[in-house]
């Protein structure tokens, strides 16, 4: 069936369908068909949404925000490139001057040109002088030129502008270039060259203390001779260099400045030196009536007087005395070897070795060689002997003070000395030996007969008497100047074999 258009209705064209025999049924079905106008109504408002709106203005703002940022951004970019230009530049900023010239802009070597045609950039000639007594120096131009400083103050001025971070190199340009700031060269020199020749002329004046020493020792005086101490002088460098500066600074550059100082006084004087040096110690023994033994006791004395030991140095009684010759007038006399008493040329030194030997200990000075005898001497107590014999046994010591050692020695009277002069004891202090035996070794009462077929036959003699031995141990003993014993060091001990008698025969 053909449909038919409702006026005024969308959507088009509505069929309607009828049955036959049944028209309320169609006309029932017609009225449900066309709806009410309210809910068309109801239909047509949904069409358009209108949440979109809200939508629509939101984008719009950002795209008007981002606009916004991206002008600004470009913006501050315009602005820093602007900064960077202004900042990243090889010259000197505007505002600034030197000597009235305006160098902004310039480069360092525009503005030294533009000061050169400006300031008259020559020196002065100066000779200044330095005086002490009558001594003269002068300090001229040719060892320190003037000049101007025109490049150090450029390179100030360069520097303006170029410390920190970029802000704030940007805002101290900008305040050049508002308020200006201005240099002035001036004339200048080296000052280290000054400080130099002003040192220079300060060591020529400067005249160094000197200390009293000990020059000699006059033996027969038994006194000590010195050298007296001389006071010096030391120039007041600072001074000196202060002065000729501010005389530069002013430009007087014909001055004449007076060096000036002050006594320097020495250390050691000799009135110090005096009650320092002295004898340290003396030593005698008695020797027998044996004319032959006191003729050599004497030489080997005469042999060491007068002998001198530096600091360091060694003394041997052997060399002091040479070999014992009877050219040299030495004579026979009794001497220990290989255990037997016998008639030896020059017997007897030992004794004056031993007499050494207890005065060098004494004197605290340092015992390099000793040996004992076979037995015990009857002239120095147990373990105080010093044995020598030529070439092989030897008496040595060594100065080990800071002062040189003298010796005296003598014999007269049927004694031998000897002295030892030096730097004295600290505190005045002195030294003893104490020695103290230990042990007594008892010989056998059995006698060794030994025939020598070189004796006559039927003769004999005794080669080796009995004789006890021992043990001993021998101290150092120091004591102050009062004689208050302060401590005691072992020196050695010594050991003297017992001796069996034993004869000889043919």
């Amino acid at each position: 069936m053909p449909s038919q258009k409702v006026p005024g209705r969308p959507g088009g064209n509505i069929s309607r369908f009828e049955r036959p025999g049944d028209p309320s049924q169609r006309n029932t079905q017609v009225r449900h068909m066309a709806p009410p106008r309210a809910a068309y109504d109801r239909e047509e408002k949904r069409v358009f949404p209108y949440w979109t709106i809200p939508v629509v203005l939101v984008c719009v703002g950002l795209l008007s925000l981002l606009s916004w940022l991206a002008a600004r951004e470009y913006e501050v970019h315009r602005q820093f490139q602007n900064v960077s230009r202004q900042v990243a530049t090889g010259t000197l900023y505007p505002g600034i001057s030197v000597n009235g010239v305006d160098v902004g802009g310039m480069t360092l070597e525009e503005a030294t040109a533009a000061l050169e045609t400006n300031t008259q950039q020559q020196g002065e000639a100066f000779a200044i002088g330095i005086a002490y007594g009558e001594r003269k120096w002068r300090i001229t131009s040719e060892e320190v030129p003037l000049r101007f400083d025109t490049q150090e103050v450029l390179e100030r001025a360069f520097a303006l502008g170029r410390r920190g971070s970029l802000r704030d190199r940007y805002a101290e340009i900008q305040s050049l270039q508002n308020g200006g700031v201005s240099f002035a060269t001036s004339l200048g020199y080296d000052r280290e060259k000054v400080r130099e020749l002003t040192d220079t002329v300060a060591a020529a004046i400067d005249q160094p203390a000197t200390d009293a020493t000990l020059y000699a020792f006059d033996p027969t005086l038994k006194s000590f001779v010195f050298t007296p101490e001389q006071a010096g002088f030391a120039v007041a460098a600072d001074k000196l260099y202060a002065d000729v500066l501010a005389a530069l600074d002013a430009r007087q550059y014909d001055a004449m400045i007076q060096a000036t100082g002050a006594p320097v006084q020495p250390a050691v004087t000799q009135e110090m030196l005096v009650p320092m040096f002295g004898r340290i110690s003396s030593f005698t023994t008695e020797t027998t009536n044996d004319s032959n033994r006191n003729t050599n006791i004497s030489l080997s004395a005469d042999a060491l007087n007068g002998k001198v030991v530096m600091p360091g140095e060694t003394l041997s009684f052997n060399e002091s005395t040479g070999q014992r010759t009877a050219e040299k007038g030495y004579k026979e006399a009794g001497a220990i070897s290989g255990g037997q008493l016998i008639d030896d040329t020059g017997g007897g030194v030992c004794q004056t070795s031993s007499t050494l030997f207890n005065a060098v200990v004494r004197a605290d000075l340092e015992i390099v060689e000793r040996s004992q005898h076979t037995w015990p001497s009857s002239y120095v107590p147990r373990g105080e002997d010093a044995a020598v014999d030529w070439p092989r046994l030897d008496f040595v010591f060594r100065n080990n003070t800071g002062y040189p050692i003298f010796l005296l020695a003598w014999y007269a009277d049927q004694t031998v000395t000897v002295e030892v002069y030096g730097k004295l004891l600290d505190g005045g202090g002195t030294i003893d030996l104490y020695s103290e035996t230990i042990e007594t070794l008892t010989p056998s009462d059995e006698v060794i007969r030994t025939r020598d077929t070189s004796m006559a036959p039927g003769t004999s003699k005794v080669a080796k008497q009995k004789r006890t031995g021992y043990v001993v141990d021998t101290y150092k003993v120091y004591y102050d100047a009062n004689g208050v014993e302060l401590r005691r060091e072992k020196l050695w001990r010594t050991t003297y074999r017992a001796v069996q008698k034993e004869i000889y025969y043919n």
